[in-house]
């Protein structure tokens, strides 16, 4: 919202700087974003009289004028076509500058002298308007300067109005807010309409059909109107406050939206068929409307529509139709004042993406009581610029009353949720500053009936906002916070998400926070990535999936490190997928782990030549990550992988499978124009950590040593080493603590089609010392077990 300082003057005297001001709205909860000091672009310039004016002698379209500035009297040689003797103007004697920089200098037109210069909107840079002289009061003080004497000079502040206040979407909902910080009078504009005795019914008739979209229609006629420009101090605080001017009828309407916080509309009522307005929502057949930006708009059963007669004029709260607009030819003028249902008006606008400065007010609530101190203001202006007459009556339809709430204040409440030590006849004082009334009940109570103009004001809590508001937040002194703080153990798994990211970082990795959303081209980018939820309304395609992988976006970041010349990436995120689900509304959201690798296995060094991270590489990270897990039994399996990659391994946890890892297609790095190998990790969470124990509270150092022993078994090539160390771990137990692969070698005298696999073992017991005897016995009957599960041969 842009407030003018001088419009603000009108409401309510300023005792403060406007930076004084900012800093106080600021502090009272209203953000002043920015401050502007308007200044005119000109100087010299002042109110001058033209006493005579005579042709031109050499030119049929120059005129010479005698302009007087209250000090001397001036030749000037002028063109304008609305030059008149006896009549104010502005201008410039010579020294004088006007727009642009432009110095005034004697000068002769077709022969004869010119001692300054009559001017124009647009020689004052005031606006784009050079038409003819400016129009000017007629009641200036001849010689003043002329900025001052049009009180031009102005600052303009930038206030961020939060949703719950549209009662400061409007001058006069500001002023009621700097009254209240100030302590000053608020003023209100005198208005008083002038009506001839003329009814306005039965010429103009309303009827609402609708009475929840609109508890509340009022309307004025008026005839005889002039369509024309509006007045420059219109037209200015409407540039000021950040709208065009497009005549005076339509900018009266614009005026007062600002002025008063309602919208209002301006339908010509010659072109209202039966002089009706009828508020309805759409009839069988009505399926599209034209609005003023000659846009069909698709309607629906829940828009809302004035109509006349016989088909719709409007949509009611956003915009006004094409065929009511009030142009050049318009005489008679419905205008109309309405409250609407703020849901109504928010979901018209929208499902239709039309945002105006009347749906932006009518979808966070007007005040119900202010339709009609506004529409008597619209009828006297419009009468006054328009040089019309306002018909005898308003219509004024109202069959729901809107009530608001009374509430109660505690003193004693209030000082405990602040901190503050106030009393009840300050909050009695401060609350009445903030047009609050209140009423005493007891020595503690306060009973506060809330205006129409605060709908935010609801409950107890609220009242106690207003107090701290006003008494000024940083009058509450500053306390620490007092009782026993108990940190509530973290859900295992939670405690499992932060181990993870602590497990992968520790390894190099870097975290990944990816938009849930992704574009066409990464859900098939694995290939089929199946069917996806689509938004309804996406911010832009490309965030218009939902995606059901993380890879998708993993490989897209990586694929941006690459054009940064990160060549060296590993990556990781923890987060959710979507998956669309048959028959519901809602996809099935998963916590998955994803990782993708690319690169070198280390940073550069002169110790050791650089080599790729290979399958091992990543194989490696996982397993750490799992051991550190407490992921039991973890064996990989390298049977019917996903199609996106070219070689690897599914990962098991006894028989549940928690993910898959491997070489991501050559054809997926093509399409990211990556020529390195790239390497990659799925872990479903949810199984991981259903298949997690439980994180030890303490583990004791063992009292007892260890006793060691090598095995080497000749195997079938196609039994992979983690079934092997599976089988250790089991027949090996209880004694059994770790089973650690130290080498592999295939060739002579190992058969073909096998393959040898070396382990070193360690047995302890928790509780006594191992002798050799009892820990070879164990290892014998585990040799044989081997023997009789895999056909393993000891070598």
């Amino acid at each position: 919202m842009r407030l003018s300082i001088n419009w603000l003057n009108d409401f309510v005297d300023l005792t403060v700087t406007p930076a004084e001001l900012a800093d106080r709205l600021t502090l009272a909860g209203l953000e002043v974003e920015a401050l502007e000091e308007v200044a005119p672009d000109f100087s010299g310039v002042v109110v001058g009289r033209v006493t005579r004016v005579e042709p031109h002698p050499q030119a049929d379209r120059l005129q010479l004028a005698e302009v007087e500035d209250g000090h001397a009297t001036h030749r000037v040689v002028c063109g304008a076509p609305n030059l008149t003797a006896g009549r104010l103007y502005p201008f410039a004697p010579l020294g004088a500058v006007v727009s642009g920089g432009h110095k005034i200098k004697a000068a002769k037109l077709r022969g004869v002298a010119s001692e300054g210069m009559l001017l124009a909107e647009d020689e004052l840079g005031l606006s784009a308007d050079h038409v003819g002289l400016m129009d000017i009061p007629q009641d200036l003080p001849l010689g003043q300067d002329f900025a001052v004497a049009l009180n031009l000079a102005d600052v303009v502040l930038e206030v961020a109005v939060t949703p719950n206040r549209p009662d400061c979407l409007s001058v006069l909902g500001l002023a009621r807010e700097v009254a209240a910080l100030l302590d000053q009078p608020l003023r209100h504009p005198e208005v008083i309409v002038a009506e001839v005795a003329e009814p306005a019914h039965p010429l103009a008739k309303v009827t609402i059909l609708d009475t929840v979209g609109c508890p509340r229609y009022a309307a004025r006629l008026l005839l005889d109107l002039t369509v024309g420009p509006s007045p420059f101090w219109l037209r200015r605080r409407l540039q000021l406050a950040g709208l065009r001017a497009i005549n005076n009828l339509v900018d009266v309407t614009n005026y007062v939206l600002l002025e008063f916080g309602q919208p209002l509309h301006a339908f010509d009522f010659q072109k209202l068929r039966g002089g009706e307005i009828v508020v309805r929502r759409p009839q069988t057949g009505e399926s599209h409307f034209v609005t003023l930006d000659d846009q069909e708009r698709p309607l629906t059963p829940e828009t809302l529509l004035i109509c006349d007669r016989d088909q719709a004029v409007a949509l009611a709260g956003v915009m006004g139709g094409l065929e009511s607009e009030v142009t050049e030819a318009t005489t008679q003028v419905l205008i109309e004042s309405a409250y609407f249902d703020p849901s109504t008006i928010r979901r018209t606008s929208k499902r239709l993406g039309l945002s105006t400065e009347a749906s932006y007010r009518f979808e966070r609530g007007v005040d119900p009581e202010g339709t009609i101190h506004a529409l008597e203001r619209a009828a006297q202006l419009m009468a006054q610029v328009g040089s019309g007459r306002v018909l005898a009556g308003r219509l004024d339809v109202h069959p729901t009353p809107l009530y608001r709430p009374r509430l109660t204040l505690r003193a004693s409440r209030a000082n405990a949720v602040l901190g503050t030590a106030i009393n009840q006849e300050e909050m009695h004082r401060l609350l009445r500053r903030l047009h609050l009334p209140a009423v005493k009940r007891d020595t503690d109570t306060l009973e506060v009936q809330v205006p129409p103009f605060r709908g935010d004001l609801e409950r107890e809590i609220d009242l106690i906002e207003e107090v701290a508001r006003l008494a000024g937040f940083e009058q509450i002194p500053v306390t620490l916070p007092r009782g026993v703080l108990a940190t509530r153990r973290p859900q295992a798994e939670a405690r499992l998400r932060d181990e993870a990211r602590r497990l992968l970082l520790g390894q190099g990795f870097f975290e990944a926070v990816n938009y849930s959303f992704q574009p066409e081209r990464l859900q098939t980018l694995l290939g089929d990535g199946g069917e996806a939820l689509r938004l309804a309304n996406p911010l832009s395609e490309e965030t218009a999936l939902l995606r059901t992988s993380l890879l998708p976006g993993l490989l897209e970041a990586l694929r941006r490190n690459h054009l940064k010349q990160m060549q060296d990436v590993r990556l990781f995120e923890l987060s959710k997928i979507f998956i669309p689900q048959t028959g519901a509304d809602l996809p099935r959201e998963e916590q998955w782990l994803s990782g993708v690798v690319c690169g070198a296995r280390e940073e550069n060094s002169w110790l050791a030549a650089k080599a790729p991270v290979d399958f091992f590489d990543l194989k490696g990270v996982v397993e750490t990550l799992l051991q550190n897990l407490l992921i039991p039994e973890v064996s990989f399996r390298g049977n019917g992988l996903p199609g996106y990659l070219q070689q690897g391994t599914r990962i098991y946890s006894r028989d549940l499978e928690i993910g898959v890892l491997g070489k991501i297609a050559p054809q997926i790095g093509e399409k990211l124009d990556l020529a390195e190998p790239l390497w990659a990790f799925e872990l479903n969470f949810q199984a991981l950590a259903a298949a997690a124990q439980p994180f030890p509270l303490f583990t004791p150092l063992p009292r007892y040593p260890a006793a060691y022993r090598d095995i080497a078994l000749t195997v079938p090539e196609e039994v992979p080493a983690a079934r092997v160390a599976q089988e250790l771990y089991y027949h090996g137990a209880p004694w059994l603590v770790e089973a650690r692969l130290f080498d592999v070698y295939t060739g002579a005298p190992i058969p073909p089609g096998k393959r040898s696999l070396a382990f070193r073992l360690s047995y302890r017991d928790p509780e006594k010392t191992l002798t050799d005897e009892a820990v070879n016995r164990h290892h014998e009957a585990l040799v044989k077990a081997l023997q009789e599960e895999l056909g393993a041969e000891l070598r």
